[in-house]
Order: structure tokens, then sequence, then C-alpha cells
């Protein structure tokens, strides 16, 4: 693109306007043109513009702006003035032809109907596009404009993103170099001219960058570890039966939003678990930060919060035998603190809470309240059960392995508390340099971080994405039960017979449910144009027909109604075949005893008798 045509045209374009019919100006240009994204060295000259060239007249920067703005529109020029520059941008009238027009083109060459000029002159199309596409040659689209083209075609790179994604949604993500060595495969099974080093047999971290500029849904992140069983519970049938049994307390008791608590138990440490980043100088392999200790003290913390947003005040469990009025000293107003050797709930404990929790909801049985907790073992004692239940406390126990998704506390409290934990930390190491958190400094050190994050949208917001309030069972999308197709087994519990029957009969799985964007469909679908062997026949997505190695023997907490008349009768049941259990135990214990002590005494009366039954013998005989 030569700069002096772009001044005829200006000219040309400058003469047809009746302003400038008989009017001339001499002005100087210092042009900078972009064209098709390449730079052209910059040039100033003089011009002219008028028809005859005879008369000259200077015209301000402002004025010539205008009027050349004017002359070009129809060049499809954009035009930025500075006070001595006028930048020009040329944008060519390329690839204004549609699919359609194409297409039509090449239904009248296929027939024989007309040649490729006439074709192209008629349907307004590029007659070398027609004859490229006549000829079927791949690689090119429409929107390419030169320069390099993508290994592999748009098509290929979008199934390629969709295969990420599903796989990222399964648990089972691809790395860096997973990624670089299955494009070079895929290249190479479909014989896809590429320049990927054949030595190490993987594609380039330039490929890579480029990939990833050309889909931005795809970014490289640091999964969060999930364990095999939570990756196999979380599930559409054990998911529809634990709605379905909610759906039924709520519309049988009716509570309302206040009266919907979540319970639960989290750690907290005298050393924070991860630092927050701080400057450093630039290429230290080692940049540190003090804590208190290599390995803290375990602190549980005991926490409960509505679905309005009211928080019943927290709970700490230290790791003690006896407890001392210091531990609780600048604690959240209302706090309570029990001691237990290892700092862990137990049913003796939990009966406890539920007096302080009775205490601040005011529960009753002409008031009742539902209170949602895990299954742990803890939760299920006779006492604490009964205790409830004469007080009009609802217990209710969430699926096992699926806290990470259908517990409020789990989903949006306990994870910014951490963060504002870790931070405050960090706060009171620096304010008192020299000391080290211990237990007596838990408290205080909570109390800051619980302040910051107890607030009612928190509460508000966790209870609504997990879909209790308002309920909602389905809240969850479908690439959320990905990672349990890889077994396409639930976690049943065999103990609990009501929640199998739910099972048998789960809820009605919605007609549509959303996807996650970008979302590859579940089903193998044949492989884009221009490949004979798909990614996911190469990389197809981890499944297996049965679950090998499942524990047995050990029973699996129930789901539900916990402190119903019914589990309380098989919950007594099961006490009191535990203390026969513990008595034939003392029995066996106490049998083995007598045994040994028997055993002892005749082993001392055979030692006495020994010598006697050789007195008066030869030496002989005792040789």
């Amino acid at each position: 693109m030569d700069i002096h045509y772009i001044m005829r045209e200006l000219r040309g374009k400058a003469a047809t306007d009746v302003g400038l019919m008989r009017i001339s100006a001499v002005f100087v240009f210092h042009f900078s043109i972009s064209v098709s994204g390449y730079s052209l060295p910059s040039e100033s000259f003089t011009g002219t513009c008028s028809r005859s060239g005879t008369e000259h007249e200077t015209w301000p920067t402002a004025i010539l702006y205008q009027k050349c703005r004017d002359a070009v529109e129809e060049l499809r020029c954009d035009i930025e003035c500075h006070p001595d520059t006028i930048y020009f941008c040329l944008h060519k009238k390329r690839q204004l032809w549609s699919e359609a027009d194409m297409q039509q083109a090449l239904n009248c060459v296929t027939e024989k109907s007309m040649g490729f000029k006439l074709a192209a002159k008629i349907c307004n199309v590029p007659k070398t596009t027609l004859r490229r596409r006549f000829a079927k040659k791949q690689g090119w689209s429409k929107g390419d404009l030169g320069g390099r083209r993508t290994i592999f075609s748009k098509d290929v790179e979008k199934e390629i993103a969709d295969h990420l994604i599903d796989m990222e949604t399964r648990f089972f993500g691809l790395t860096n170099k997973n990624l670089r060595r299955l494009v070079f495969e895929l290249a190479e099974k479909n014989n896809i001219q590429h320049n990927f080093n054949k030595e190490s047999k993987m594609a380039g971290w330039k490929w890579v960058s480029g990939f990833l500029k050309r889909n931005p849904q795809i970014s490289l992140r640091t999964p969060e570890n999930t364990s095999l069983a939570r990756a196999q519970a979380f599930n559409k049938p054990n998911i529809g039966a634990y709605f379905l049994a909610l759906s039924a307390i709520l519309a049988k008791y009716n509570f309302p939003p206040e009266n919907m608590y979540n319970m639960d138990e989290s750690g907290l440490s005298t050393v924070q678990k991860k630092s927050q980043k701080i400057y450093a100088s630039k290429g230290r392999k080692q940049v540190g930060a003090v804590s208190s200790a290599e390995r803290g003290k375990h602190v549980t913390i005991v926490c409960a919060m509505n679905a309005i947003g009211t928080f019943v005040p927290p709970a700490f469990i230290f790791p003690r035998e006896r407890m001392k009025d210091e531990l609780i000293n600048d604690a959240p107003v209302g706090s309570v603190c029990f001691a237990q050797e290892k700092g862990w709930m137990t049913t003796e404990i939990f009966l406890k809470w539920l007096k302080h929790f009775l205490r601040y909801t005011k529960a009753s049985k002409e008031n009742p309240v539902l209170l949602l907790l895990d299954g742990h073992g803890s939760h299920k004692g006779l006492q604490a059960i009964e205790f409830a239940k004469e007080n009009g406390i609802i217990i209710f126990c969430f699926p096992a392995h699926c806290s990470h998704h259908v517990k409020p506390l789990d989903v949006g409290f306990f994870r910014p508390l951490h963060t504002y934990y870790d931070q405050e930390i960090e706060l009171w190491l620096r304010n008192n340099p020299g000391k080290a958190v211990t237990q007596f400094k838990v408290a205080s050190i909570f109390h800051r971080t619980y302040l910051k994050n107890a607030v009612p949208l928190n509460a508000i917001n966790s209870f609504t994405k997990t879909g209790i309030y308002p309920f909602n069972p389905n809240i969850f999308e479908d690439w959320q039960f990905a990672p349990s197709a890889t077994t396409d087994t639930p976690f049943e519990d065999r103990n609990n017979e009501n929640h199998a029957r739910q099972l048998e009969n789960p809820s009605p799985e919605p007609t549509s449910r959303k996807s996650s964007p970008g979302q590859s469909t579940q089903t193998f679908s044949p492989p884009p144009a221009g490949l004979n062997i798909s990614i996911k026949d190469i990389c197809p997505p981890p499944s297996v027909s049965v679950v090998k190695g499942q524990r047995k023997g050990r029973k699996r907490g129930k789901t539900g109604y916990l402190n119903s008349t019914l589990e309380i009768e098989e919950l007594k049941e099961k006490e009191a075949e535990k203390e026969v259990e513990k008595r034939k135990q003392h029995a066996r214990q106490a049998k083995k005893q007598i045994f040994s002590l028997n055993n002892k005494f005749t082993t001392e009366d055979d030692e006495h008798e020994i010598p006697e039954a050789f007195e008066g013998g030869d030496s002989d005989d005792l040789g």
C-alpha cells in the first residue's frame, strides 16, 4: 500500500466535495499507517487538495481534520487528529461476503452451470477463495487474513478445550505436560503436519500459549484435593434422596428460616496454616516468615448459624484435662469453653453444647428448631438425642461425604474464617515480637476473626447456595455430579433402611439443568472434520463399572431425621447390645486372669515338689 495512492484517493474525494470545489490547501501530513496489523514507514510530504491547484490557502489543523474526515469517509479510514499530526488507519474491504453466497457459488460451479469467474461475480465472492473452497483445501476458514496458520482447526481446538473442561469436572484434570503430549499424539495419529518436537514427543510452549489465547475459557489452575469418597458419594441418587427427606421434614414442621440452624466443628491452631504473600528481594530461593512453633496446638471451635444470618455464640474445646478461666479471656460474647484430653468433640461435650444451643435458640415442642449437622459419631449419643427430642430440637443429618456441597458452614463460612484467622495470627506476631501464640491467646485472636466473618450476608448466601433455604432441590448443576460418573455407583447407606427406600424412589429429576460454561456432553461425538481419531479416543474419560476394594464391616452413618421415636428405640437397642458385649468382655478378661493365676500357682508347687522327688536318690540318677 503506497502512501501516494492514499493521497490520490483523498484528492479525488475532496475534489468532488462541494465545499472544496474551488479551495485548495497546502498542508504537511505525518502519516502513520497500519494495514492488516502491519505498520508502514512514516512519511512527510506536501500535497494539494483542489481541482485546479491554481490557488493556495492555508487551513487550520482542526478544519483540515474535519474536511479530511468527510473526504475519506467512503474509504473506511479511521482518523485520529493531534496538534500537528493526522493518523490514518486504512481498513481493506475484505471478507465482506457471506457463507450463504459462497455456498451458492460452489453449487453453481459444482453443477457446471457457470465457471469460477462468472459465479464469483454473480454471487459477489472472491474468485481465489471460491477456487480454494472448491478444491476442498483444509486449514483456512472465513476470518483468516493471512499470517501463520494454526496446526489444528478451530473445531479441533474447541474439542480439545471441551475435553480439558470435561476431565477437570471429573477431577482428572490434565497438566501442562499431559496436554503437550496429548496434542502431539493427536497430530501424529491424524497425519496433521506440525512442527512439534519429535524427540520429546511434546508440543512446544508457544503452542500452549497461543492455544490459551485462542480459548480464553481455559486457564491453568491449582486444584484442591478431594477424597475418592467425596467424589463418589456426591451423585444424583444420594442428593435426590437427601432433598426428599429434607422436604418431608420441612413440610411436617413448617420451620421458619430463623429456626433452621446448621452446626459444625472446625480446627484452629496456634500456628498459621498458610502465610500471606510478602514483598521480598527478587531471585532469592527462600523467603521466611515467623511462626509460633513448628507444630501448633489444636483447638476445636463449634459454630452454628441460621438461614437469616443469626449466629449462636461459639464454643471452644481445648486439649486439656482441666479448665482455666484465662483460656476464654477476650472471647466472643456468650462463648463457652470445654476441656477434653485431645481437644475433640465427644458425646458428653455435644450434650453440653446442646444445652448452650437451647439457651440461645429458645427451642421447645411448641417452637421446634431444625438442627442440621454431619453424621459424626459424637452427634449420635443416646442422651443427646433424647435431650434434643424433649426440647423440640429436630436433628437432621447430612449424607455422608457430601458436606463440601450441602453443608452451609463448609460452603461459605469456614474457609474465609481460617483466612482471617491466619492474618490475625501474623498481625499478632508482628505486634508482639519475641512472643509465641499459645492456647491462652486463641480466644482473643479468634474474637477479631469472628467479628469479620460472622455477618448475616455470609449465612444467608450459604443457605441459598446449598438449596436449604429457599428450598431448591435443583440447586446443583449437572457438571457438579461429573466426578461420580467415573464409578457410576452411589455410596449407599446399607444400614439405613429408610434411606435405602428413598434411593429406590428418588425425587423426580428436573427436565433441564444448567451446565457449566464450555462443558462438553458426556456422550462421545464423532470427531470433527479432518480428524480420523478424536481426542477422546486417545485420552478417554476414566470410567469403571464396579468399585473394587470397598470397605466391608464398617457401618455407615445414617442420613435424615435422627431423633425420631423409631431411631431412638433402635439406638437404645444398640446401647443395650453394647452394654451386654462389654460385660461379656469383662467376664472373659476375668476368666483369663483367674486362669493365669492358677497356672502360676501350679508352676510354683511343681518347683517345690521336684527336689523332694529326688531326695535319697543316687547321684547317677540325678545325672
